[in-house]
């Protein structure tokens, strides 16, 4: 894997270390937020359908609260105590309008009182066999109740507590729901009893309730043995609530398993046996807040997308003038050196290219300077193969001239041959690199013996050389042509005095002075002088193929020899103004081996 990476363009690295760095952090952050919020979500979506479970359970508490009052009035309503105390006494002598009167005072008054609640039906029932009903009894007997399964447990019920029985089948001709929720109590006076209440509860409103929540949750009663007292579906009444065994404890909840996905199961209690139960889909109640994190992490992806889209723009505009540079080197090593990258800028990436460029530019114009030297180099050897010629033949030629001129007697011409045999040794001999300075001295003196035998001019050739400075080696041809520029440019090829100098400076340096007496130059002229002598000649070979002097060597050429000699060790002086003549002062070390 790692030597996979390394085989990435520098673009690819980049791209690809940008994706992880959005995209990995953005996946830790969403698990551990979904880890860290999950018991937060289950206990809001808890809390919520226990809310709703509490709306629902002060309702139905209302309605049984409602079935107490009625019991609790019988018991303890004054008006109702006499009628209820009459009917429990009735015998052979009380007649038919007496029972009568005493039962139209009581069901008056139960419709006084019932009239505000929702739908139920009260039986006062007598232990003589006596009762009084808020309902029809054409079809049913309330004496019935006594033989009722449940009826004993009301009669063994203590104090005022009520014994809440459950579903019974509907005794009402007025109602068309197949079952009503009943529960009884026992009338008692100074611890007798005097009769029996029994109230049945209609349970559309119940019903009609449960509706209102989703398909998907469901709502019921149950009894204190799980069996179900009420619920939406009649087909379901009397059956055992299947979870009864994992109900949690009151009012708490619980998550179950149905059909393989999570229900919230809620439990509360209504009564002293009855429980209100309720069974929600976790899924479905944290619909909203599902919703409400997949809004969050759909904004969280779209802005995800859109960093990573605007990195990976800057990236590629970033790294654009790298790809660029990188195929203009490539395409250089292949030998395309007129190749530039072209790239601009004031990043550190402009920078680069632009120094490339520039670096670029001097390796070719080195190379083309090479390929001139080089081809300047080889006609500079042709040349001198076709001017080779035996030294020693060319020497004992012009000796035997000599000879033959002075057995004539003519001295001066004999004379003139042997400085001229002698100069063309010294041009000829080109083995050495360095003479003393009175060899080169003794040069210049032929040289200056022939300019006076060519141009009929006396030129005077002074030299006042310091004993200490004669066997010093300076490089060959060094004072020839600065002689040669004092004769043709400051005496204009006419007669005049020319002064060589040399001493030991200050510094130890070598210090050799070369005046004449010619015309001088303007401030103007010796300014311009000095700035062609600082120069560098960009075709020097050039320049010295064009000049006249006997050496090749031109003047700008013998500073640029002593420059690259001796360096910063080499400098010079040059004084002149118009009429006084010009004085070349030369000043470098003595040992120009040492120095080089």
């Amino acid at each position: 894997m790692l030597q996979w990476f390394r085989t990435l363009s520098l673009r690819s690295k980049l791209v690809l270390t940008i994706l992880i760095c959005l995209v990995l952090p953005s996946i830790v952050s969403m698990n551990v937020s979904n880890l860290f919020t999950k018991d937060a979500v289950r206990s809001q979506v808890t809390e919520n359908s226990r809310e709703s479970m509490r709306i629902v359970n002060q309702i139905v508490s209302a309605q049984m609260k409602n079935m107490l009052y009625i019991m609790n009035f019988m018991q303890f309503d004054q008006d109702l105590q006499e009628p209820i105390l009459n009917l429990s006494h009735v015998d052979d002598n009380t007649t038919i309008g007496d029972i009568f009167v005493n039962k139209n005072t009581i069901d008056k008054r139960l419709t006084t009182v019932m009239s505000p609640l929702d739908k139920m039906y009260v039986t006062l029932l007598l232990p003589n066999g006596q009762y009084v009903a808020s309902y029809t009894t054409i079809n049913f007997d309330p004496r019935t109740f006594m033989q009722k399964s449940w009826f004993p447990e009301v009669e063994q019920t203590a104090g005022y507590n009520v014994k809440w029985i459950g579903v019974e089948p509907n005794y009402s001709n007025e109602s068309s729901q197949p079952y009503l929720l009943s529960a009884a109590k026992k009338l008692k006076k100074n611890e007798l009893t005097k009769g029996y209440v029994i109230v049945g509860l209609e349970m559309t409103p119940l019903q009609q309730l449960f509706n209102k929540y989703e398909k998907t949750e469901s709502m019921a009663i149950i009894d204190e043995q799980g069996r179900i007292l009420v619920d939406r579906d009649n087909s379901t009444i009397g059956q055992a609530f299947p979870y009864y065994d994992q109900l949690p404890d009151q009012d708490g909840s619980a998550f179950v398993k149905v059909k393989g996905e999570d229900y919230i199961l809620l439990s509360s209690q209504i009564t002293t046996e009855w429980k209100l139960v309720n069974l929600t889909p976790y899924k479905r109640a944290a619909q909203q807040i599902q919703s409400f994190r997949k809004t969050d992490f759909i904004i969280q992806l779209f802005f995800l997308i859109l960093f990573a889209v605007v990195l990976l723009y800057v990236v590629r505009t970033l790294t654009k003038p790298i790809a660029k540079l990188v195929q203009t080197v490539v395409r250089i090593e292949s030998g395309q050196l007129s190749e530039r990258s072209n790239i601009s800028g004031g990043d550190e990436v402009g920078r680069l290219g632009y120094v490339f460029d520039r670096m670029i530019d001097r390796i070719e114009l080195t190379l083309i300077e090479n390929r001139r030297e080089q081809e300047l180099k080889r006609k500079a050897e042709l040349a001198m193969l076709q001017a080779q010629i035996n030294p020693h033949f060319l020497f004992n030629v012009l000796n035997s001239i000599r000879l033959k001129i002075m057995m004539k007697g003519d001295e001066e011409n004999a004379e003139l041959i042997s400085s001229l045999s002698a100069l063309l040794r010294m041009t000829i001999n080109r083995n050495n690199a360095y003479i003393t300075l009175h060899e080169e001295i003794g040069i210049n003196e032929h040289y200056v013996r022939l300019l006076n035998s060519r141009h009929g001019d006396r030129v005077v050739l002074q030299v006042f050389a310091a004993s200490d400075t004669l066997l010093i080696q300076i490089p060959r041809f060094l004072l020839q042509p600065l002689i040669e520029n004092a004769y043709i440019h400051g005496l204009k090829s006419k007669a005049g005095e020319i002064t060589i100098v040399s001493r030991i400076a200050e510094d130890g340096r070598l210090q050799v002075e070369i005046q004449d007496s010619g015309v001088g130059m303007t401030p103007e002229r010796l300014l311009e002088l000095r700035t062609h002598l600082e120069s560098t000649p960009v075709m020097p070979v050039a320049e010295e193929a064009s000049s006249p002097s006997l050496s090749g060597i031109g003047l700008h050429n013998v500073f640029e020899r002593l420059r690259m000699i001796y360096g910063h060790r080499f400098d010079y002086d040059i004084e002149s103004s118009q009429g006084d003549g010009t004085q070349i002062i030369l000043r470098f070390p003595q040992h120009p081996e040492k120095e080089v």
